[in-house]
């Protein structure tokens, strides 16, 4: 409740109790009065009750003065000076109090004053010294930003909860196209849901998980490849698979743990190297030398003819011998052209490979018979085998290539019991799935080689035959007749032999005190939990956002012009993964809001309608506590489009106007500016989406230790709080 209400509750109050002590005392007068006297004091009331009355009245609104002045220039004032002070030492100590009051209260609050003079020269000192050392410490910083940013290389650097750390400008070259792309050809453009989730705004961003941007069970399969190698103490600890961007870049990874001192898994780091072109020119050649081999046999075939019968005939004619040589002649020469056209256009580019990690099949297979058991509900009885059985594969294709083939078998011949046993020769691995049905037609595999690879909701962007091909593999069916008839499929790749010391990726090993040039404390976040009031305020992540409007009327058809919102991770501001849009409204904008925030119509009339900024910005805010200052305005101008969207904001939110009643309940002034200046954060670009959200960022960072003050810690408990102010009743 605002404090200017509390006064006048407090001096009605106060008047009522002083107009009922009087009333009281008049009539224990008349009762206690002698029975003679009566009558006179009739009379005197008669002839004198509007002089008594108007008496009363002024010593009750003489009683009623001075209390309020007693309340204006003690108890008011009183109530302001903790807030006051706790502003000064807390995040502000440039803040003067400016409250008025009695005589000793100002001299009291002079002498805070003075002493906030002092405090805030102390403070410039000690924080001119601590810039000073952070200038060494930046450089370093900006050596290790550098060499991020320079590497060929995307990487994501994440801890074990999979929440990025840190990433560099190729990671967003791969990973992320900016929601600016969304702009329209033409104000009426609408942008469908399928082409906002390819070219809306990414999931990459500090403090998001790793698995908005890539396949999660690639990277689960990746990390437990990793703790795996881990726990045979092996020495190259990676794993290798290929994914593709948003642009449909196939992209070659490794993944590499992250160790603490203890050895125990910290995190990860991915690097990515586009392959696509690599993958490209390997086609390309490979169609060359088909063609190449086509033109050398016709030409070897006419030179070989044509000396044959020189050879059969040696009494030959001599103009048709000069025929014959010089057909030689010219298929030789047109053979030597042809040689050395192709093998400059061949072999100008070198090769990029597709990552491929020595395995053990054994390993490989305890793997996948678990999975069909859970997901497939087939039964698969792995044969002892006697050799080593390793080979060089992708083990996640692999894997989708076996249950893959697993799952058509199953719906082709019905059966659930299959075994499985593996054995090697010289050059090759075989592994063999046999049944007691019907066995697979050789058309019928053909046709599965010519599907893409998909195992439920997990796939890869290649056909089976294009990765049976780079690994070297096939397929074929066969009858074993010498196990009672037993239908077989068969898959033999070439078996891995180590000729040299490979190159190996080793764990990185973070030293046992932090380094002093990056901040890795997000390792010790925990992840995204449906428990969020549980989480205390300074953990959790926020999209802080501000909207401009046509009016004030949502209801009414006021419409959004502007939308501007910030990220907040571990209490830093993310000021490069921003959010800056204007909206076509499809409606004018009347003068009287373009007086305000400086937008008009000619503005707005090639930007993205609304049907195409939300879904983006819908994307931007995922997994955040939504912050905005008076946000039931602003959530009411987003719910006003969910029946035209179908995009509906379900995200916490928390509103700073709330918050700042929390903290300084004395305040009658608790507009976005007023809090500004009340927390030393300066009014730029006021009324502006982006400028709005970028004050109300810092406002909400400055806020977070005036509410630990108060014993707020948590989500849960600053939403609890929030309720329960005066501003949290107003509705529009």
């Amino acid at each position: 409740m605002k404090s200017n209400n509390k006064i006048w509750w407090a001096l009605s109050i106060s008047i009522g109790v002083a107009a009922m002590l009087a009333l009281a005392l008049v009539v224990l007068f008349w009762h206690q009065s002698l029975p003679q006297n009566s009558p006179i004091l009739q009379e005197i009331f008669v002839r004198f009750g509007h002089i008594i009355l108007v008496i009363c009245l002024s010593l009750i609104a003489g009683f009623g003065f001075m209390l309020a002045r007693v309340f204006r220039t003690a108890i008011i004032p009183m109530n302001q000076l903790p807030e006051e002070v706790e502003l000064i030492h807390s995040v502000n100590p440039a803040h003067r109090i400016q409250i008025k009051g009695a005589y000793g209260l100002m001299q009291l609050v002079e002498k805070i004053n003075t002493g906030a003079e002092q405090y805030e020269k102390m403070e410039k000192s000690v924080f001119d010294r601590v810039q000073i050392a952070k200038a060494e410490l930046e450089e370093e910083k900006n050596i290790l930003a550098a060499i991020m940013a320079e590497l060929p290389e995307a990487v994501l650097v994440c801890n074990k909860e999979g929440m990025i750390i840190l990433y560099n400008s190729q990671s967003k070259r791969y990973f992320s196209e900016k929601y600016t792309t969304l702009q329209a050809n033409h104000p009426a453009d609408v942008v469908d849901d399928s082409d906002i989730d390819h070219r809306g705004q990414a999931h990459l961003g500090i403090g998001r998980s790793i698995f908005g941007i890539i396949n999660e069970n690639i990277i689960r399969h990746a990390l437990g490849e990793i703790r795996t190698k881990l726990k045979k103490n092996e020495e190259d600890v990676t794993s290798a698979f290929v994914v593709t961007d948003r642009a449909n870049r196939l992209l070659r990874a490794e993944a590499a743990p992250i160790l603490n001192p203890e050895r125990d898994f910290s995190g990860f780091i991915v690097i990515f190297n586009d392959i696509t072109q690599g993958l490209r020119l390997e086609a390309r050649a490979e169609f060359l030398l088909r063609s190449f081999q086509q033109k050398i046999r016709h030409s070897v075939a006419s030179i070989k003819s044509a000396v044959e019968i020189i050879q059969t005939y040696p009494e030959i004619d001599p103009s048709r011998e000069h025929q014959l040589k010089e057909i030689i002649h010219s298929e030789s020469r047109s053979l030597e052209q042809l040689i050395q056209r192709e093998s400059k256009e061949t072999f100008k580019q070198t090769r990029n490979q597709w990552p491929l990690v020595p395995v053990s099949i054994q390993g490989l297979l305890e793997g996948l018979q678990k999975i069909a058991d859970e997901r497939l509900e087939i039964g698969l009885t792995i044969e002892p085998c006697t050799g080593i059985c390793r080979v060089k594969i992708d083990t996640y294709a692999m894997k989708l290539v076996l249950l893959f083939v697993l799952e058509r078998i199953c719906t082709e011949t019905g059966e659930r019991q299959y075994a499985c046993r593996f054995s090697e020769d010289e050059d090759f691995v075989f592994l063999d799935f046999s049944w007691k049905g019907a066995p697979i037609k050789i058309e019928k595999l053909r046709q599965w080689e010519s599907m893409q690879l998909n195992f439920m909701k997990e796939k890869m962007p290649l056909h089976l035959k294009e990765v049976l091909d780079h690994h070297n593999a096939e397929i074929w069916p066969y009858v074993d007749r010498q196990e009672q008839k037993r239908s077989c499929l068969r898959l033999y790749m070439p078996a891995y032999r180590p000729q040299e010391q490979e190159s190996v990726r080793h764990a990185a090993i973070l030293p046992a005190s932090r380094p002093e040039f990056y901040d890795f404390d997000l390792f010790h976040q925990p992840g995204q939990s449906p428990d969020l009031d549980k989480r205390l305020l300074k953990d959790l992540s926020y999209t802080v956002f501000d909207t401009e409007t046509t009016g004030l009327d949502p209801s009414g058809g006021d419409a959004i012009v502007s939308i501007g919102a910030l990220r907040i991770v571990n209490t830093r501001i993310l000021a490069e993964e921003s959010f800056d849009q204007m909206v076509n409204p499809q409606r004018d904008i009347p003068m009287s809001a373009t007086k305000i925030h400086g937008i008009d119509h000619a503005m707005v009339q090639s930007q993205p309608t609304i049907d195409g900024v939300l879904p983006a910005f819908f994307k931007y805010t995922e997994d955040t506590i939504i912050v905005a200052h008076n946000a039931a305005f602003d959530m009411r101008m987003l719910q006003t489009y969910e029946n035209r969207t179908g995009i509906r904001f379900v995200n916490p939110v928390l509103d700073t106007l709330l918050l700042s009643a929390i903290v300084h309940p004395a305040q009658d002034d608790q507009t976005l500016s007023s809090i500004a200046r009340r927390l030393g954060v300066a009014v730029i670009n006021r009324h502006t989406a982006m400028g709005d959200a970028m004050m109300t960022a810092k406002i909400f960072i400055r806020m977070i230790p005036l509410l630990e003050n108060k014993g707020i810690l948590t989500l849960g408990e600053a939403r609890a709080a929030s309720e329960k102010t005066y501003y949290a009743r107003m509705t529009f």
